[in-house]
Protein backbone atom coordinates (compact mmCIF):
# COMPACT_ATOMS: atom_id res chain seq x y z
CA UNK A 1 0.00 0.00 0.00
CA UNK A 2 1.24 3.60 -0.92
CA UNK A 3 1.72 6.51 0.96
CA UNK A 4 1.66 10.06 0.33
CA UNK A 5 3.69 12.04 3.11
CA UNK A 6 3.31 15.54 4.00
CA UNK A 7 4.58 15.84 7.33
CA UNK A 8 8.04 17.39 5.94
CA UNK A 9 9.26 17.22 2.54
CA UNK A 10 6.50 16.20 0.31
CA UNK A 11 6.95 12.11 -0.85
CA UNK A 12 5.34 9.01 -1.86
CA UNK A 13 6.43 5.79 -0.49
CA UNK A 14 5.66 3.65 -2.80
CA UNK A 15 4.38 -0.60 -2.14
CA UNK A 16 8.19 -1.50 -2.84
CA UNK A 17 9.29 0.80 0.08
CA UNK A 18 10.86 3.14 -2.50
CA UNK A 19 10.55 6.69 -1.70
CA UNK A 20 9.01 9.26 -4.82
CA UNK A 21 10.22 13.00 -4.68
CA UNK A 22 8.74 15.44 -6.87
CA UNK A 23 11.33 17.27 -8.57
CA UNK A 24 10.26 20.79 -8.50
CA UNK A 25 7.97 23.54 -5.71
CA UNK A 26 5.49 23.41 -8.13
CA UNK A 27 4.82 19.61 -8.67
CA UNK A 28 4.74 19.05 -5.33
CA UNK A 29 2.45 22.07 -4.09
CA UNK A 30 0.10 20.60 -6.90
CA UNK A 31 0.38 17.30 -5.62
CA UNK A 32 0.42 18.35 -2.01
CA UNK A 33 -3.15 20.34 -2.29
CA UNK A 34 -4.55 17.39 -4.64
CA UNK A 35 -3.59 14.56 -1.73
CA UNK A 36 -5.27 17.12 1.27
CA UNK A 37 -8.37 17.18 -1.00
CA UNK A 38 -8.27 13.62 -2.02
CA UNK A 39 -11.97 12.60 -3.56
CA UNK A 40 -12.30 16.07 -3.95
CA UNK A 41 -13.01 18.05 -7.04
CA UNK A 42 -10.23 21.05 -7.38
CA UNK A 43 -11.10 23.30 -10.12
CA UNK A 44 -8.57 24.90 -12.43
CA UNK A 45 -8.89 28.32 -11.69
CA UNK A 46 -8.16 27.18 -7.72
CA UNK A 47 -5.49 24.70 -8.80
CA UNK A 48 -3.70 27.72 -10.68
CA UNK A 49 -4.03 30.42 -7.87
CA UNK A 50 -2.64 27.36 -5.50
CA UNK A 51 0.72 27.59 -7.70
CA UNK A 52 1.05 30.85 -8.80
CA UNK A 53 -0.78 32.65 -7.11
CA UNK A 54 -1.52 36.66 -8.16
CA UNK A 55 0.99 35.88 -11.40
CA UNK A 56 -0.08 32.98 -13.39
CA UNK A 57 1.60 32.46 -16.67
CA UNK A 58 -0.29 33.65 -19.48
CA UNK A 59 -1.72 30.14 -20.73
CA UNK A 60 -1.97 29.47 -16.72
CA UNK A 61 -4.67 25.69 -18.14
CA UNK A 62 -2.06 24.16 -20.43
CA UNK A 63 0.90 25.14 -17.59
CA UNK A 64 -1.40 22.87 -15.24
CA UNK A 65 -2.01 20.33 -17.62
CA UNK A 66 1.43 19.78 -18.07
CA UNK A 67 2.08 19.35 -14.76
CA UNK A 68 -0.58 16.86 -13.69
CA UNK A 69 0.78 15.12 -17.11
CA UNK A 70 4.41 14.96 -15.17
CA UNK A 71 2.54 14.08 -11.99
CA UNK A 72 0.61 11.31 -13.04
CA UNK A 73 4.08 9.70 -14.84
CA UNK A 74 5.90 9.98 -11.39
CA UNK A 75 3.27 7.91 -9.32
CA UNK A 76 3.58 4.24 -9.10
CA UNK A 77 0.51 3.12 -11.66
CA UNK A 78 0.13 -0.55 -11.35
CA UNK A 79 -3.85 -1.02 -11.43
CA UNK A 80 -4.65 2.13 -10.20
CA UNK A 81 -5.32 6.35 -11.69
CA UNK A 82 -4.22 8.14 -8.91
CA UNK A 83 -5.49 11.85 -11.00
CA UNK A 84 -8.41 12.06 -13.52
CA UNK A 85 -9.06 15.07 -15.52
CA UNK A 86 -12.83 15.85 -15.48
CA UNK A 87 -14.53 18.51 -16.99
CA UNK A 88 -13.64 22.04 -14.76
CA UNK A 89 -10.95 20.18 -12.86
CA UNK A 90 -8.83 17.65 -11.63
CA UNK A 91 -9.19 14.88 -8.79
CA UNK A 92 -7.16 12.69 -6.91
CA UNK A 93 -8.44 9.13 -6.12
CA UNK A 94 -6.70 7.97 -3.17
CA UNK A 95 -7.90 4.11 -3.65
CA UNK A 96 -5.96 2.29 -0.73
CA UNK A 97 -3.31 4.64 -0.23
CA UNK A 98 -2.95 6.27 2.97
CA UNK A 99 -1.11 9.39 4.22
CA UNK A 100 0.97 10.27 7.43
CA UNK A 101 -1.00 13.15 8.41
CA UNK A 102 -3.88 10.13 8.79
CA UNK A 103 -1.36 7.93 10.81
CA UNK A 104 -0.76 11.35 13.39
CA UNK A 105 -4.03 12.44 13.72
CA UNK A 106 -5.20 8.57 14.46
CA UNK A 107 -2.35 8.03 17.30
CA UNK A 108 -2.17 11.84 18.39
CA UNK A 109 -5.96 11.55 19.49
CA UNK A 110 -5.63 8.38 21.08
CA UNK A 111 -2.69 9.42 23.08
CA UNK A 112 -4.66 12.45 24.55
CA UNK A 113 -7.64 10.21 24.95
CA UNK A 114 -5.64 7.96 27.28
CA UNK A 115 -3.96 10.86 29.20
CA UNK A 116 -6.07 10.77 31.93
CA UNK A 117 -6.00 7.63 32.73
CA UNK A 118 -2.69 5.72 31.74
CA UNK A 119 -0.61 9.07 31.15
CA UNK A 120 2.56 5.88 30.47
CA UNK A 121 0.58 4.96 27.43
CA UNK A 122 -0.49 8.31 25.93
CA UNK A 123 3.33 8.92 26.08
CA UNK A 124 4.23 6.25 24.21
CA UNK A 125 1.16 6.98 21.21
CA UNK A 126 2.59 10.80 21.18
CA UNK A 127 5.71 9.82 20.85
CA UNK A 128 5.07 7.66 17.80
CA UNK A 129 2.90 10.41 16.27
CA UNK A 130 5.37 12.69 16.38
CA UNK A 131 8.03 10.39 14.96
CA UNK A 132 6.00 10.55 12.11
CA UNK A 133 7.09 14.33 11.70
CA UNK A 134 10.65 14.79 9.35
CA UNK A 135 10.63 18.49 9.19
CA UNK A 136 7.98 21.15 8.84
CA UNK A 137 4.70 20.11 7.20
CA UNK A 138 4.64 20.54 3.61
CA UNK A 139 7.63 21.81 3.26
CA UNK A 140 8.59 23.91 0.13
CA UNK A 141 5.19 23.59 -0.71
CA UNK A 142 3.56 26.46 0.99
CA UNK A 143 3.03 28.28 -2.12
CA UNK A 144 -1.19 29.21 -1.71
CA UNK A 145 -3.47 29.60 0.31
CA UNK A 146 -4.62 25.83 0.54
CA UNK A 147 -1.45 24.08 1.29
CA UNK A 148 -0.64 27.51 3.61
CA UNK A 149 -3.83 26.81 5.78
CA UNK A 150 -3.09 23.02 6.43
CA UNK A 151 0.35 23.43 7.24
CA UNK A 152 -0.73 25.71 9.82
CA UNK A 153 -3.22 23.72 11.28
CA UNK A 154 -0.78 20.97 11.45
CA UNK A 155 1.88 22.71 13.29
CA UNK A 156 -1.06 23.72 16.00
CA UNK A 157 -1.62 19.86 16.03
CA UNK A 158 1.83 19.20 16.49
CA UNK A 159 2.17 21.56 19.55
CA UNK A 160 -0.49 20.18 20.86
CA UNK A 161 0.83 17.20 20.69
CA UNK A 162 3.94 18.09 22.30
CA UNK A 163 1.94 19.67 25.49
CA UNK A 164 0.31 16.69 25.87
CA UNK A 165 3.63 14.81 25.79
CA UNK A 166 5.53 16.63 28.22
CA UNK A 167 2.28 16.59 30.30
CA UNK A 168 2.06 13.06 30.34
CA UNK A 169 5.93 12.14 30.94
CA UNK A 170 5.42 15.19 34.59
CA UNK A 171 2.27 12.71 35.03
CA UNK A 172 4.78 9.70 35.22
CA UNK A 173 6.31 11.30 37.74
CA UNK A 174 8.93 12.63 35.72
CA UNK A 175 10.54 16.29 35.58
CA UNK A 176 14.49 15.68 35.99
CA UNK A 177 15.67 15.59 31.65
CA UNK A 178 13.04 17.82 30.17
CA UNK A 179 13.42 20.78 31.33
CA UNK A 180 15.76 22.39 28.44
CA UNK A 181 13.23 21.22 25.94
CA UNK A 182 10.35 22.91 27.68
CA UNK A 183 12.68 25.98 27.65
CA UNK A 184 13.38 25.83 24.14
CA UNK A 185 9.65 25.63 23.50
CA UNK A 186 8.82 28.45 25.45
CA UNK A 187 11.59 30.57 23.99
CA UNK A 188 10.47 29.19 20.33
CA UNK A 189 6.35 29.93 21.00
CA UNK A 190 6.60 32.72 23.83
CA UNK A 191 3.05 33.46 23.05
CA UNK A 192 2.21 29.89 23.98
CA UNK A 193 1.12 29.82 27.87
CA UNK A 194 0.86 26.29 28.58
CA UNK A 195 4.35 25.22 27.45
CA UNK A 196 5.37 28.07 30.61
CA UNK A 197 2.87 25.81 32.90
CA UNK A 198 4.71 22.48 32.18
CA UNK A 199 8.03 24.03 32.78
CA UNK A 200 7.22 26.20 36.21
CA UNK A 201 5.81 22.70 37.34
CA UNK A 202 9.00 20.78 35.95
CA UNK A 203 11.30 22.97 37.67
CA UNK A 204 9.23 23.26 40.74
CA UNK A 205 9.08 18.84 41.44
CA UNK A 206 12.80 19.55 40.41
CA UNK A 207 13.25 21.31 43.61
CA UNK A 208 13.70 24.81 41.81
CA UNK A 209 11.62 26.74 42.81
CA UNK A 210 12.93 30.04 42.53
CA UNK A 211 13.72 29.23 38.71
CA UNK A 212 9.95 28.78 38.22
CA UNK A 213 8.75 32.03 39.49
CA UNK A 214 11.26 33.55 37.31
CA UNK A 215 9.28 31.58 34.46
CA UNK A 216 6.41 32.90 35.20
CA UNK A 217 7.71 36.59 35.14
CA UNK A 218 9.51 36.27 31.63
CA UNK A 219 6.26 35.09 30.59
CA UNK A 220 4.01 37.87 32.07
CA UNK A 221 6.76 40.16 30.64
CA UNK A 222 6.85 38.93 27.48
CA UNK A 223 2.60 38.83 27.54
CA UNK A 224 2.68 42.36 28.46
CA UNK A 225 4.95 43.64 25.86
CA UNK A 226 3.53 41.74 22.76
CA UNK A 227 -0.39 41.55 23.51
CA UNK A 228 -0.98 43.78 26.47
CA UNK A 229 -2.44 41.80 28.45
CA UNK A 230 -1.56 39.48 31.62
CA UNK A 231 -0.98 35.69 32.07
CA UNK A 232 -4.32 33.90 32.11
CA UNK A 233 -5.80 32.16 34.70
CA UNK A 234 -4.25 28.76 34.75
CA UNK A 235 -0.91 30.09 34.41
CA UNK A 236 -2.11 32.54 37.18
CA UNK A 237 -3.15 29.38 39.39
CA UNK A 238 0.29 27.79 38.93
CA UNK A 239 1.94 30.67 40.07
CA UNK A 240 -0.01 30.61 43.78
CA UNK A 241 0.13 26.75 43.88
CA UNK A 242 4.09 27.66 43.68
CA UNK A 243 4.44 30.57 46.34
CA UNK A 244 1.99 27.74 48.80
CA UNK A 245 3.36 24.97 48.02
CA UNK A 246 0.17 23.33 47.51
CA UNK A 247 0.41 19.54 47.41
CA UNK A 248 -1.58 18.85 44.15
CA UNK A 249 1.95 20.36 42.69
CA UNK A 250 3.45 16.45 43.96
CA UNK A 251 3.60 14.06 41.27
CA UNK A 252 0.92 11.26 41.53
CA UNK A 253 2.03 8.75 43.47
CA UNK A 254 2.57 4.91 41.79
CA UNK A 255 2.92 5.75 38.25
CA UNK A 256 5.12 3.78 36.12
CA UNK A 257 7.49 5.77 33.53
CA UNK A 258 6.86 5.24 29.89
CA UNK A 259 9.18 3.59 27.89
CA UNK A 260 11.86 5.15 26.29
CA UNK A 261 11.78 5.61 22.61
CA UNK A 262 14.73 5.68 20.73
CA UNK A 263 15.76 7.58 17.29
CA UNK A 264 18.40 7.52 14.27
CA UNK A 265 19.36 9.99 12.09
CA UNK A 266 17.93 10.68 9.26
CA UNK A 267 19.95 9.43 6.40
CA UNK A 268 19.89 13.02 4.44
CA UNK A 269 21.31 14.36 7.54
CA UNK A 270 20.35 18.17 6.18
CA UNK A 271 18.80 20.58 8.00
CA UNK A 272 15.53 21.59 6.91
CA UNK A 273 15.50 24.27 4.20
CA UNK A 274 12.65 25.85 5.53
CA UNK A 275 14.35 27.50 8.83
CA UNK A 276 16.75 25.69 11.42
CA UNK A 277 14.39 23.08 13.28
CA UNK A 278 16.90 22.76 15.58
CA UNK A 279 19.99 25.06 16.75
CA UNK A 280 22.33 22.47 17.70
CA UNK A 281 22.23 19.84 14.18
CA UNK A 282 20.03 18.42 11.85
CA UNK A 283 16.73 16.86 11.75
CA UNK A 284 15.90 13.49 11.86
CA UNK A 285 13.65 11.62 9.89
CA UNK A 286 11.96 8.91 12.29
CA UNK A 287 9.61 6.69 11.72
CA UNK A 288 6.85 4.65 13.23
CA UNK A 289 8.14 1.18 13.52
CA UNK A 290 4.94 -0.59 14.39
CA UNK A 291 3.82 0.72 10.87
CA UNK A 292 4.57 -1.33 7.51
CA UNK A 293 4.95 1.83 5.92
CA UNK A 294 7.76 3.21 7.97
CA UNK A 295 11.09 4.81 6.43
CA UNK A 296 13.32 2.45 5.16
CA UNK A 297 16.02 4.08 7.11
CA UNK A 298 15.60 2.32 10.69
CA UNK A 299 13.82 3.94 13.10
CA UNK A 300 14.86 2.71 16.27
CA UNK A 301 17.97 1.21 18.10
CA UNK A 302 19.82 3.38 20.19
CA UNK A 303 19.10 5.62 22.96
CA UNK A 304 19.69 9.69 22.18
CA UNK A 305 22.54 11.20 23.87
CA UNK A 306 21.71 12.35 27.12
CA UNK A 307 21.99 15.95 27.46
CA UNK A 308 25.27 17.64 28.11
CA UNK A 309 25.42 20.17 31.61
CA UNK A 310 26.22 22.72 29.33
CA UNK A 311 22.93 22.72 27.13
CA UNK A 312 20.56 23.28 29.77
CA UNK A 313 19.18 26.29 31.64
CA UNK A 314 20.43 28.40 34.15
CA UNK A 315 20.12 25.46 36.56
CA UNK A 316 23.30 24.33 35.05
CA UNK A 317 25.20 26.71 35.79
CA UNK A 318 26.06 24.86 39.35
CA UNK A 319 27.12 21.93 37.73
CA UNK A 320 29.40 24.25 35.16
CA UNK A 321 31.33 26.09 38.23
CA UNK A 322 29.57 29.09 36.48
CA UNK A 323 29.69 32.50 39.30
CA UNK A 324 28.79 36.20 39.07
CA UNK A 325 26.05 39.05 39.87
CA UNK A 326 23.24 36.18 38.92
CA UNK A 327 24.30 32.86 40.28
CA UNK A 328 22.54 32.74 43.33
CA UNK A 329 18.88 32.88 42.54
CA UNK A 330 16.46 31.53 45.35
CA UNK A 331 14.21 33.59 47.22
CA UNK A 332 15.20 34.40 50.68
CA UNK A 333 13.80 32.76 53.31
CA UNK A 334 11.86 35.62 55.27
CA UNK A 335 10.83 37.29 51.93
CA UNK A 336 6.83 37.85 51.49
CA UNK A 337 5.38 34.65 49.33
CA UNK A 338 9.26 33.13 49.87
CA UNK A 339 8.85 30.88 52.79
CA UNK A 340 11.17 28.02 52.23
CA UNK A 341 12.11 29.10 48.70
CA UNK A 342 15.15 28.17 48.03
CA UNK A 343 18.01 27.75 45.50
CA UNK A 344 19.70 24.18 44.70
CA UNK A 345 22.70 23.85 46.99
CA UNK A 346 26.20 23.82 44.66
CA UNK A 347 26.38 19.76 44.74
CA UNK A 348 22.95 18.73 45.16
CA UNK A 349 20.90 17.66 42.36
CA UNK A 350 23.42 17.00 39.80
CA UNK A 351 21.08 14.64 37.86
CA UNK A 352 18.37 17.16 37.59
CA UNK A 353 20.51 20.29 36.41
CA UNK A 354 22.59 18.41 33.73
CA UNK A 355 19.24 17.05 32.37
CA UNK A 356 20.47 13.18 32.74
CA UNK A 357 18.44 10.59 31.34
CA UNK A 358 16.19 9.66 34.28
CA UNK A 359 15.30 6.11 35.93
CA UNK A 360 15.76 3.37 33.05
CA UNK A 361 12.60 3.01 31.35
CA UNK A 362 11.36 6.44 31.11
CA UNK A 363 10.65 8.65 28.48
CA UNK A 364 13.48 10.79 26.87
CA UNK A 365 11.92 14.19 26.09
CA UNK A 366 15.20 16.33 25.73
CA UNK A 367 15.19 16.13 21.79
CA UNK A 368 11.78 17.29 21.55
CA UNK A 369 12.05 20.98 21.85
CA UNK A 370 14.14 22.08 19.36
CA UNK A 371 13.28 25.39 18.09
CA UNK A 372 10.66 23.32 15.60
CA UNK A 373 10.21 20.45 18.13
CA UNK A 374 11.95 18.46 16.30
CA UNK A 375 14.77 15.20 17.27
CA UNK A 376 18.34 16.50 17.31
CA UNK A 377 20.94 13.48 16.46
CA UNK A 378 24.11 16.15 18.30
CA UNK A 379 22.18 16.34 21.68
CA UNK A 380 25.45 17.85 23.38
CA UNK A 381 27.41 20.78 22.52
CA UNK A 382 30.19 20.67 20.44
CA UNK A 383 33.31 22.16 22.16
CA UNK A 384 34.04 24.90 19.60
CA UNK A 385 30.30 26.15 21.05
CA UNK A 386 31.52 25.85 24.62
CA UNK A 387 31.80 29.69 25.49
CA UNK A 388 29.31 30.68 23.74
CA UNK A 389 27.41 28.29 26.15
CA UNK A 390 29.37 29.58 28.83
CA UNK A 391 28.38 33.19 27.95
CA UNK A 392 24.65 32.38 27.85
CA UNK A 393 24.41 30.55 30.60
CA UNK A 394 25.92 33.67 32.65
CA UNK A 395 23.35 35.93 31.23
CA UNK A 396 20.17 33.52 31.69
CA UNK A 397 21.51 33.73 35.14
CA UNK A 398 21.63 37.31 35.48
CA UNK A 399 18.61 37.45 34.28
CA UNK A 400 16.89 34.88 36.46
CA UNK A 401 17.57 36.90 39.00
CA UNK A 402 16.46 40.38 37.48
CA UNK A 403 13.12 38.18 37.08
CA UNK A 404 13.08 36.85 40.95
CA UNK A 405 13.78 40.20 42.08
CA UNK A 406 11.12 42.16 40.29
CA UNK A 407 9.07 39.41 41.52
CA UNK A 408 9.59 39.74 45.18
CA UNK A 409 8.82 44.06 44.27
CA UNK A 410 5.38 43.00 42.77
CA UNK A 411 4.50 40.57 45.83
CA UNK A 412 5.76 43.11 48.29
CA UNK A 413 3.40 45.86 46.61
CA UNK A 414 0.44 43.42 46.40
CA UNK A 415 0.70 42.66 49.63
CA UNK A 416 1.13 46.36 50.86
CA UNK A 417 -2.12 47.32 49.31
CA UNK A 418 -4.26 44.50 50.77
Amino acid sequence: MSEFRLLGPVTVCDTAGGVIAPSGPKQRALLATLVLHAGQLLSVDRLVEELWGSAPPVNASNALQAHVARLRRLLPAPGHEWISTLPTGYLLAPGRASTDVARFTRLSGQGRAALPHDPGQAAQLLQRALSLWRGPALQDSRHGPLCTTEADRLEEQRLTALEALYEASLQCGRSTGITAGLERLSADHPLRERFYDLLMLALYRGGRQAEALGVYERARRHLITTLGIEPGPALRARLEAILNHCPTLTPPPHQTPPPSLHQHPSPTGRSHPSGPLHPSGPARSRGDRTDPMAPPAPACAADPPALSPLTGPAASATSAGLTGPGASVGVPAGSPGGAGLVAPAAGAGCSDLTGSAGPTGSVDLTDLGGSAGFADPAGVAGSADLAGELAHLRARIEELARDQQDLLRRIQRDQAVH
